[in-house]
């Protein structure tokens, strides 16, 4: 099953990679595409459990405002790659197609200025020191 995904996974992500948007852009925004459009199918199909036709707004919501942040790691916090995430979703919902495509498109454009501005780096320091303060007071 799970090899099955990895190779559905590829086949998306080499779709995504294909679209005139995606393949005119800098080698460095089409890494940036394909990280995003890779976490979104990953979460979605392997964390949600939930194949593209289960694919809701309410789930897009989760993944983005709830995990999404969480799942980069500290060198992929890029104010740039937060401006791509409309763009890579919607790309991404273009190649497979959810039932819900109107619908989950429509929720990426009304989102758009929060999908772009997830990403605060000020209140990330701030909270990371938070968190190593509360760990070190545990020791």
């Amino acid at each position: 099953m799970m090899a099955q995904f990895e190779e559905q996974l590829d086949n998306w992500l080499d779709q995504v990679a294909e679209v005139p948007l995606v393949s005119n852009m800098s080698d460095a925004d089409q890494r940036k595409i394909d990280l995003i459009a890779s976490l979104v199918a990953q979460v979605a199909v392997e964390g949600y459990g939930k194949q593209p036709d289960e694919w809701t707004p309410q789930m897009l919501a989760d993944l983005f405002f709830n995990r999404f942040i969480r799942l980069l790691e500290e060198n992929e916090k890029q104010q740039r790659l937060f401006e791509l995430i409309p763009t890579a979703v919607t790309v991404l919902l273009g190649v497979v197609q959810p039932d819900q495509q109107v619908t989950l498109t429509k929720w990426v454009r009304t989102n758009r200025s929060q999908l772009i501005h997830l990403y605060d780096p000020v209140a990330d320091q701030i909270y990371s020191q938070l968190t190593k303060a509360m760990k070190k007071s545990r020791c």
